[in-house]
């Protein structure tokens, strides 16, 4: 690992950590859906400038690896929030993911620690943080998208009875 890689990686410990113990706590879901689609993009954002910074042309291996990690992301993400608790409390909606939506972000961590790994091990130039924040951002928002429209379906059911 070079010095230049160890802030990415530290930075994306960092991140993943924060959004995990954030997750795993009851939070208001905000109306608005900017706050659904903010923060998953900007990661995005800084996950693909990352990679394109660094790395102007990929390979087969390396899109092949990119590819797997954002599908494993996304299908964590959407049963994560397919899993996550949602409660209507004195008109507001709030969320968590509780024990197994844990075990999925857990789960997804490590596939895609692991395909990280197997790119170091194949050569890949697209392993780093870029792609891990774009993998990791992927997963949030359709995480966030799940629990949004579930929480939408959770209202509209309130307001019918």
């Amino acid at each position: 690992m070079s010095f230049g890689t160890l802030p990415n990686a530290l930075v994306v410990v960092a991140i993943v950590a924060a959004v995990v113990v954030r997750r795993l706590r009851w939070s208001e879901l905000e109306n608005s859906d900017a706050d659904v689609w903010r923060g998953p993009l900007i990661l995005m954002g800084v996950g693909v400038y990352q990679l394109y910074g660094k790395h102007l042309g990929l390979g087969p291996i390396d899109l092949t690896l990119l590819i797997a990690g954002v599908g494993v992301a996304l299908a964590a993400g959407f049963l994560a929030g397919r899993v996550a608790q949602v409660e209507r409390r004195a008109g507001k909606v709030f969320y968590r993911l509780g024990l197994p939506g844990l075990g999925i972000m857990v789960a997804y961590l490590v596939v895609r620690l692991g395909l990280a790994g197997l790119g170091h091990l194949v050569g890949a130039a697209s392993v780093g943080g870029g792609a891990l924040l774009l993998s990791l951002g992927a997963n949030l928002l359709t995480q966030s998208t799940v629990i949004q429209s579930r929480a939408h379906h959770r209202a509209e059911e309130y307001s019918t009875s």
